[in-house]
């Protein structure tokens, strides 16, 4: 089964500020139970994980193939396949 990240950041509301500390990365395959799967200090770092945790799905039998889906759309080369 081909799996779903969600990159989402880590925040702290303090009023009269909302602190972003950090990235995670959940596991939304089955939105009724998201799992995180990891936490980073940069936001390319959590997108780039992302990547790499729902491209290895693609290999399980029955998986439906990458579609590089498109993260950050302010990089023209984003969801693209490296040459």
């Amino acid at each position: 089964m081909t799996r779903t990240a969600r990159v989402e950041p880590i925040s702290e509301d303090r009023g009269d500020a909302i602190i972003v500390s950090g990235w995670r990365v959940v596991d939304v395959t089955d939105m009724d139970a998201p799992k995180e799967v990891s936490r980073h200090d940069r936001e390319p770092e959590a997108i780039e994980a992302a990547r790499r945790f729902e491209a290895q799905s693609t290999s399980e039998p029955s998986s439906d193939a990458d579609d590089t889906q498109d993260y950050d759309a302010s990089r023209a080369d984003s969801g693209k396949p490296e040459v």
